[in-house]
């Protein structure tokens, strides 16, 4: 018997429309959710193959953010929160989103897996000492073809403001880069 299969997902269907809207607004194509998990506060975060779809801070509206704009996540199991960290601006505090869920399940398994799939090049260059800066070059992984985004994160006990700290990552940025052909 041939008939139509309906596909059931574990979120729902309005999740899906407004994630493919937002997507056609934002890129100019479709994008189908992946994974998503609901919150406590009853709102939906949700990940596809080029973006995370994470809340604002208007009550009906999610925030596009490419995977290679997630420096990183963690799970905080006693807190119930998935923190979520976006990469900034050299010198700027990383921005913070917390998602209190009680389980994050696949789209926590997701969202380590495309944060780790946009890393294109990580290295440490160590400029005093064993302190030293991370450079880490950054690709969608949906769109293999997409520039790379550069990003450089200082050691603890290293800071901007230091005399010559700047001059020095943006050295070893230039080096990372040369030495891969970025």
């Amino acid at each position: 018997m041939g008939g139509v299969r309906l596909l059931r997902t574990p979120w729902p269907r309005e999740l899906g429309e407004a994630v493919s809207a937002a997507a056609r607004q934002s890129t100019g194509s479709k994008e189908d959710v992946l994974a998503a998990v609901e919150l406590t506060n009853g709102r939906w975060v949700a990940g596809t193959r080029a973006a995370v779809y994470l809340p604002s801070d208007a009550a009906d509206a999610d925030r596009r953010v490419g995977w290679e704009k997630i420096e990183r996540a963690n799970w905080d199991s006693e807190a119930s929160v998935l923190h979520v960290y976006e990469t900034t601006d050299f010198g700027t505090p990383l921005r913070a989103t917390e998602l209190k869920v009680e389980d994050p399940g696949r789209f926590g398994q997701l969202l380590r897996e495309r944060v780790d799939a946009s890393i294109v090049v990580q290295r440490h260059v160590p400029l005093a000492g064993k302190r030293g800066v991370r450079i880490v070059g950054r690709r969608n992984p949906a769109a293999t073809d997409a520039s790379v985004t550069w990003n450089f994160v200082l050691d603890k006990g290293l800071e901007p403001t230091q005399p010559g700290v700047v001059d020095a990552a943006e050295a070893a940025l230039r080096q990372v880069r040369d030495e891969f052909g970025i």
